[in-house]
């Protein structure tokens, strides 16, 4: 599907459901894959097994946006407070013009909860990532050192660049 394939009637979007979490999961893991396998630390790729997205999607029922395009889960979009948390797109719905509609509507519902300067982090090396955001008006602040969890108790380092944006509060 292209761009201008992409109608109002193919693509609705909703709050997280439990139910939806296996297939957020696959999603995800899917996701992190494509963006991140080519420059992260070798024990980040082996703890990032679809089993641990699940168990990290649990919170996320209730919250977020997911994105249903032609009746299947192709995307979706989490926030905690001010930081745009998990932003990602199944590899059937890249390149439609999908993202650019759920990030239209995540900050939405961020601005609706009163955030007025959203932030979020996309790792140093995630180039696809990178020229999204910054094509959604979002400003690269600069790189941050920063560490996530290997799974086993552990931590390791990750540089991230930090970007930001001023929503319009509805």
């Amino acid at each position: 599907m292209t761009v201008t394939g992409l109608h109002a009637a193919d693509l609705s979007f909703r709050p997280i459901k439990a139910g939806d979490l296996p297939a957020l999961a696959a999603l995800w893991h899917e996701a992190w894959r494509a963006g991140h396998v080519s420059f992260a630390p070798p024990e980040l790729t082996v703890a990032r097994t679809q089993e641990r997205f699940l168990a990290r999607l649990q919170p996320f029922a209730g919250g977020g946006l997911v994105a249903w395009l032609d009746g299947a889960i192709a995307g979706f979009a989490y926030w905690d407070g001010a930081e745009l948390d998990q932003f990602h797109v199944g590899a059937n719905a890249r390149g439609t013009g999908l993202a650019a509609r759920l990030m239209a509507a995540a900050e939405a519902a961020m601005a609706a909860d009163g955030v007025t300067s959203a932030h979020l982090f996309c790792a140093e090396g995630n180039t696809r990532a990178h020229r999204f955001y910054q094509k959604a008006g979002w400003r690269d602040a600069g790189l941050e050192a920063t560490r996530v969890s290997d799974g086993a108790g552990g931590w390791l380092p990750v540089t991230c660049h930090r970007f930001v944006k001023e929503l319009a509060c509805a």
